[in-house]
């Protein structure tokens, strides 16, 4: 039966992209889709203030805007201008993944021309797979990175067909968009042309190199003017990404903290499930390249631990490389559904063997639980314990989705203009009714996967948050000044950090609150502050602005400083 069904998505161009089309309103409505949180807490505000250059005054992360070489964002300004960013932005995203799954369907079939593997290949992304770095293909809102992913994996179908320029030509277009990304797709492409130069040939690889150069030439031309290539050592910088937001990007994992097995972990076995699937690839030249492709991923990942532990290079660090596992994990599962797809064709294994195979490979977010059950149907054949570990893999799904819906990391939902809360209210309070260099001094923690930045809903500048971090991680030096700042909200607080997130919330939350009212004053003078923010029941005797259900803000603009 499910042959029939993916030769007949193979036949009817009509019910394939219904099948995409189908796939992307389920993994919105699984992943949920969240305006103005995670990385788009910078990205947001850098645009609002690109749009109009009189927001955030004297709000230190504006600086770092000028780091960020990508032109995707200024796309967007006229549709800001035009009061539709919020609706403009969902189509995109939704646009994003739609296209993605017509790559990946593209690909696998240039890959194996396997109907079946195909139809596998689809349904499998639609959950959310976490390896390397802990991004998952989908995330909760449109970025650079993953707009450019559909045509990635379009230059990657076009290598393996053999149009070598052509692929580096998409390449170097995307270069524009997001640099990072399409740094790993030249690591593979240029890997598996050193390894394959006789087959591909002198003069392609001459002519790709060229027509990426031209057509990356945009965003080259930009870095060139800006900031020069730094390949000094920074170990005392990698210790303090470390230490607050980016252990899972650097360290990778630690003893000390079992968060990081699971991200470490889920791209080992990663690993593995590819080259388990790899010799059920029929072309022998498929097979060569996406080998290649693949020991060009486990060289990054070798290049990243010698650069996080050895040599700290900052080009290394600023590059975050550990983000190779997402392509790992991309070409892992699309070689597994070639596999799974062999397996129901061949017959090579009982049936409930295979069901519990396919059941872990879709629904499951982690790569472990995809090889544990790949043991067990090899392995197991009694049919008692087969039905039993098909029963306990869908209890044991559902207990992974629950502890990332515990962490605050999945709330599904579709709020195209934000989850309305207490604290996007006060931020829209802010936005109406105070003036555009109004600055406030806010809760320094209130960021997150699903939760927005102060500057994203407000338009208003604040003092210090943690969510500078995630632009600091590519500029060497600005943790220096923003330590200054959040040392005088958060006393104490970045000496207790020890890498964990939520313990780092915890300690910057509860030294933001130990301040007094005099403490909170003297910052909002230092800061040269108007108005300041408490999260109920933290109170002040202090003339109150506004306040809702959780948030009170002060109004410190008349108070005497020292």
């Amino acid at each position: 039966m499910l042959t029939q069904l993916a030769e007949k998505l193979q036949h009817s161009p009509l019910w394939r992209h219904l099948l995409f089309l189908s796939a992307t309103f389920l993994t919105i409505l699984l992943i949920g889709y969240n305006f103005g949180t995670f990385d788009e807490a910078m990205h947001i505000p850098f645009l609002k203030s690109t749009a109009d250059p009189t927001l955030y005054p004297s709000d230190s992360m504006m600086q770092l805007h000028r780091i960020y070489y990508s032109y995707f964002w200024y796309f967007f300004v006229p549709a800001l201008q035009n009061g539709i960013l919020e609706p403009v932005l969902f189509i995109i995203h939704f646009a994003s993944i739609y296209f993605t799954f017509w790559a990946a369907w593209n690909l696998s079939q240039t890959l194996f021309h396997n109907s079946l593997a195909s139809m596998f290949s689809v349904v499998g992304f639609i959950v959310p797979h976490f390896g390397f770095s802990g991004f998952p293909v989908f995330e909760i809102a449109p970025l650079s990175r993953t707009f450019v992913l559909p045509f990635l994996l379009f230059a990657l179908d076009q290598f393996f067909k053999g149009r070598i320029p052509l692929a580096f030509l998409i390449a170097g277009v995307m270069y524009n968009i997001h640099v990072v990304s399409v740094n790993f797709i030249l690591a593979m492409f240029g890997w598996a042309c050193l390894m394959e130069f006789k087959r591909i040939g002198l003069r392609r690889i001459l002519l790709a190199a060229i027509l990426f150069f031209i057509s990356a030439l945009p965003v080259l031309l930009w870095k060139a003017g800006g900031d020069p290539l730094d390949l000094s050592l920074r170990p005392e910088w990698v210790d303090f990404l470390n230490r607050t937001l980016f252990l899972h990007l650097f360290d990778m994992v630690r003893p000390d903290y079992p968060g990081s097995w699971a991200i470490a972990f889920a791209g080992l076995t990663a690993i593995v499930l590819f080259f388990i699937a790899l010799p059920s690839t029929e072309d022998a030249g498929i097979k060569v390249t996406a080998r290649n492709f693949m020991a060009a991923g486990i060289i990054v990942l070798v290049v990243h631990v010698i650069s996080v532990y050895c040599l700290p290079i900052t080009i290394l660090i600023q590059s975050q490389i550990l983000r190779m596992g997402l392509w790992i994990i991309i070409l892992a599962y699309l070689f597994f559904a070639n596999y799974l797809a062999k397996l129901i064709q061949g017959g090579s294994l009982p049936s409930v063997n295979t069901l519990l195979l396919g059941l872990v490979y879709i629904f499951s977010p982690s790569s472990v639980l995809v090889l544990a059950a790949w043991l067990l149907s090899r392995q197991i054949h009694r049919p008692h314990l087969l039905k039993a570990s098909l029963w306990a893999a869908p209890f044991v799904t559902t207990a992974l989705y629950i502890v990332v819906w515990f962490m605050g990391f999945w709330q599904p939902g579709i709020y195209i203009y934000g989850k309305p809360s207490p604290w996007v209210d006060v931020q829209q309070w802010a936005r109406e009714n105070t003036a555009k260099d109004a600055r406030f001094i806010t809760p320094p923690e209130k960021w997150g996967v699903q939760e927005s930045d102060w500057r994203v809903h407000s338009e208003r500048a604040s003092a210090a948050t943690l969510s500078e971090l995630l632009v600091a991680a590519f500029q060497p030096g600005y943790e220096v000044e923003w330590q200054t700042r959040f040392d005088v909200l958060a006393p104490g607080a970045l000496a207790q950090f020890d890498g964990d997130y939520f313990h780092n919330v915890q300690f910057t939350q509860d030294a933001y609150y130990s301040l007094s009212t005099t403490g909170l004053v003297n910052a909002a003078c230092r800061f040269d502050a108007q108005y300041i923010v408490i999260e109920k029941p933290h109170l002040h005797s202090l003339p109150i602005a506004y306040e809702n259900t959780d948030f009170i803000v002060y109004d410190v603009s008349t108070q005497t400083c020292p």
